[in-house]
């Protein structure tokens, strides 16, 4: 192994919870233009075939760098067996955490630092060890950030043997997830149209499918770590520095839809609690159809604000007071509107059940359809009032 490649490796792990030193094999030099980065827990069952879809999937000369994390099983040397043949750089770094360290999000975080770290004008694409990744992955991804993006988030599906085995979940119960979460979003698109992306798009993010920039990367500060969910605080901070996030139908991948998951709070949990549970807490991202026009019309009229007069007046109306009001008002960025948006008492987020779901959404398609019917912006204005949203300030 080149000594300035290990170096970096042991440099950048040097900032995370890693117990001992990390192993490295691999044939990696230079520079390479896009890197996929798989972080891997006990992954001996898929990991295999993983790799050699993703191998396929990828353009010459791209690089692969696979963590194998905290693994009590043959991930490591499964993944060492397929990887060994090949032409194109990859590393399979092996390591242990501190106890009570580990996690999905923290490994995935360290595998992309290393690969910004190894080439930083790379592309950073985002998969898993669960994941086979189609055919032509690789060039989707380069003609979305050909059209200017800095975050593109790929599709994921199933992967169909696996889901044809799953225990049936109820399927009104799925209906309703899927038409509420629907209606939501074409609700947030009319009042804050997206320029970025044609509606309908698929609007989702998902750590098995996504790349960004290494700019953009290093310009939120690296992907963010909590417990569950970095990839979609990884896209809030990027859109919250005004960059672009696309959404690619072309970019597609087919994922284990196995309900022992490695993380807590991903999607193994989400398709558990939907099988065994008559009620089950729903995606943290749907909310009440008032609060979710309140959000909406707030976004837009703060980033539509002339001056910091107006941007007050908007925060003013999402409950912001004192000292924060004036210095968020001051900001003009969408960054500023989602510091506003955790400090806002009426824009918390709340648990919602299945239960709650029903009960709101005939107001929700109530809404919708409203907005559909008149989108003059009297009627936007009266429709905001009405729930005690903020007005644009005409310009």
């Amino acid at each position: 192994m080149d000594k300035q490649v290990q170096r970096i490796i042991e440099t950048v792990a040097a900032a995370f919870p890693v117990d001992g030193e990390i192993a490295v094999d691999g044939a990696w030099s230079g520079q390479v233009a896009l890197c996929a980065c798989v972080p891997a827990c006990n992954e001996e069952r898929l990991i295999g075939r993983s790799l050699q879809a993703l191998n396929e999937a990828l353009d010459e000369g791209d690089g692969v760098i696979v963590l194998a994390n905290g693994c009590r099983d043959a991930t490591a040397r499964t993944a060492l067996d397929v990887m060994q043949g090949w032409t194109r750089p990859w590393l399979l770094l092996q390591c242990e955490w501190h106890v009570g360290q580990g996690s999905a999000p923290r490994a995935r975080r360290l595998a992309m630092d290393i690969a910004t770290a190894l080439s930083p004008d790379a592309l950073l694409l985002s998969t898993d060890g669960d994941t086979l990744a189609a055919n032509g992955l690789a060039g989707a991804y380069r003609a979305a950030f050909a059209r200017g993006g800095d975050l593109v988030c790929g599709t994921i599906d199933f992967i169909a043997e696996e889901a044809a085995l799953l225990p049936q979940a109820d399927p009104a119960g799925e209906y309703l997830l899927r038409e509420f979460r629907a209606v939501s979003r074409e609700i947030a698109e009319m009042l804050c149209p997206d320029r970025d992306n044609s509606w309908p798009h698929h609007g989702n993010i998902g750590g098995a499918n996504f790349a960004i920039t290494g700019n953009a990367y290093r310009a939120v500060g690296g992907l963010p770590t909590p417990p569950s969910g970095e990839d979609r605080a990884l896209r809030r901070m990027v859109l919250g520095l005004g960059l672009r996030v696309l959404y690619v139908d072309t970019a597609r991948v087919a994922t284990s839809p196995r309900l022992d998951g490695r993380a807590r709070g991903g999607l193994a949990d989400e398709l558990q609690r939907n099988r065994t549970e008559a009620d089950p807490i729903v995606d943290e991202l749907l909310e009440a159809p008032e609060t979710l026009l309140l959000r909406m019309c707030a976004l837009r009229d703060f980033l539509a604000a002339p001056d910091v007069a107006s941007r007050r007046s908007v925060l003013a109306g999402i409950d912001i007071q004192g000292k924060e009001l004036d210095e968020l008002a001051e900001k003009g960025e969408r960054r500023a509107f989602h510091m506003a948006e955790d400090a806002s008492p009426i824009l918390a987020r709340r648990v919602l059940r299945l239960s709650d779901l029903a009960h709101h959404l005939p107001d929700l398609l109530k809404i919708r359809d409203a907005i559909a019917g008149d989108r003059s912006e009297t009627a936007l204005r009266r429709g905001a009032q009405r729930v005690g949203a903020p007005v644009r300030t005409a310009r």
